[in-house]
């Protein structure tokens, strides 16, 4: 995953969101999708932007390796209205409460 601000991916394919002067970019379009959700949840303005990138961070890998769909929003949503309590765990416990919530 790539979340350098202003650098390029190695990859062919990457998404550049731009947020208050500063871009970021992604390796898939499902992270710029966390990403605004985060900013909608207000990640930013509680944990800073460090926090919302590492909000990012935990979302998408939890997404990405469950062997289950996770309904991408539904979860984002949750991860963000509970992310004092979800950052510190690991990946199977977050998606386990989640699952146990839906």
């Amino acid at each position: 995953m790539c979340l350098r601000k202003r650098k390029k991916c190695k990859d062919n394919f990457t998404v550049t969101v731009t947020y208050n002067g500063v871009e970021y970019t992604f390796e898939f379009g499902s992270q710029a999708y966390i990403f605004q959700t985060g900013l909608y949840n207000d990640i930013h303005k509680n944990f800073g932007m460090r926090g919302l990138l590492k909000y990012v961070s935990v979302v998408h890998d939890c997404y990405v390796s469950d062997t289950i769909r996770t309904p991408l929003g539904e979860f984002a949503d949750y991860v963000a209205e509970r992310w004092i309590s979800m950052r510190k765990k690991d990946r199977q416990e977050i998606l386990d409460e989640f699952y146990c919530y839906i």
